[in-house]
């Protein structure tokens, strides 16, 4: 039997008082989740390994079944695979994020204010010395690699997600490394929106993860936008479909993510789908904006996908917590919904 997994990443967090103590999960209108839950088996579980704070990455890897001792600490050389940016054996790549500041305090971990063009425009401004090869990826997201003999004791690890209101001192401190507080120095500029600054983090390097087909002995592919996912898929050798009207948040084309599912499942053992949206709506503290959202899945997507597909399995789960109240990761535990579509 084939497999649909579909992964709404931060969708899930703990009851909200303004929702009459539901989850948005709960309080959003979701006809067809309802459905497959009546029909199927629903469960709360927890993906990320002890000792880890919860995030996508090791939370799906978890999820696709690789060991937590295989698990990269940070994200950035996956998210530098999945845009085809080479790392050598001699080089260490970095997170870098466009996020705004207020009262020297990071206001934003994703360039409030901006927009999509104006936060590429604005990369193309940045000053990298010292070797520093800085790329732009996406909105907000960007790389930066730095030779590992520029890199002395350990780099802090502060993610700017986890630590909006943080006073930028602390920040630039925890950063521990002189080369990198230049560079962050360096590119800090103002705009009619406020204060910016591309902020550098979670140090990682080139790394080597199990493949899906020898962990599970099945073809996959994977329907996605995010880089990280993206980076994860190539690292597994999941087949990564093209689409053209997907992105990692909220306004992204359902429709085609569904179609995309159902050609997939025409030549692939399992198919994952990974949809974005409601955890940038948590981060960015959308409670109505999330679950809007969670609606918008249940029937753009979920309905296309149920209506086209027979004697078929489908998991739907959050991969971790993100709270739309303080806009962090949580560490409870996740909806997690498995049922089979029989006709």
């Amino acid at each position: 039997m084939k497999t649909i997994l579909v992964i709404l990443d931060g969708a899930s967090e703990e009851k909200i008082e303004e929702l009459n103590f539901m989850t948005p999960v709960e309080y959003a209108k979701t006809p067809i989740l309802d459905k497959l839950i009546r029909t199927g088996k629903y469960s709360k579980k927890i993906f990320f390994p002890k000792n880890r704070i919860p995030d996508s990455l090791c939370c799906i890897l978890t999820i696709l079944g690789v060991h937590e001792s295989l698990i990269p600490e940070n994200r950035a050389y996956l998210e530098a695979l999945a845009a085809n940016i080479k790392i050598k054996d001699t080089e260490a790549v970095l997170r870098c994020n466009l996020v705004s500041i207020k009262d020297n305090r990071l206001e934003s971990f994703n360039g409030e204010g901006l927009t999509k063009n104006e936060m590429k425009e604005f990369s193309k401004k940045v000053s990298s010395k010292n070797n520093l090869k800085f790329y732009h990826i996406s909105d907000y997201r960007n790389i930066l690699v730095i030779d590992k003999e520029k890199i002395t004791g350990r780099l802090n690890n502060m993610p700017p997600h986890e630590n909006v209101g943080m006073p930028m001192e602390i920040l630039r401190r925890n950063i521990n490394n002189s080369v990198l507080e230049e560079f962050l120095h360096e590119n800090q500029f103002s705009s009619n929106r406020g204060d910016y600054a591309f902020y550098p983090w979670g140090l990682s390097e080139r790394t080597e993860i199990k493949s899906f087909f020898d962990i599970h002995k099945k073809s996959c592919s994977c329907v996605c936008s995010a880089e990280i996912v993206k980076g994860i898929s190539k690292a597994m050798k999941i087949k990564l479909p093209e689409l053209k009207y997907a992105t990692s948040d909220v306004d992204t084309d359902l429709r085609e993510k569904a179609e995309a599912v159902l050609r997939e499942l025409c030549t692939c053992d399992f198919v994952i789908a990974h949809i974005n949206g409601a955890d940038e709506a948590s981060h960015r503290k959308d409670t109505f904006g999330k679950i809007k959202f969670i609606e918008k899945i249940d029937e753009e997507f979920l309905s296309v996908i149920c209506k086209n597909v027979k004697n078929t399995k489908i998991t739907v789960l959050a991969d971790h917590q993100t709270s739309s109240v303080t806009g962090k990761h949580g560490t409870g535990a996740v909806d997690v919904i498995e049922a089979i579509i029989k006709e």
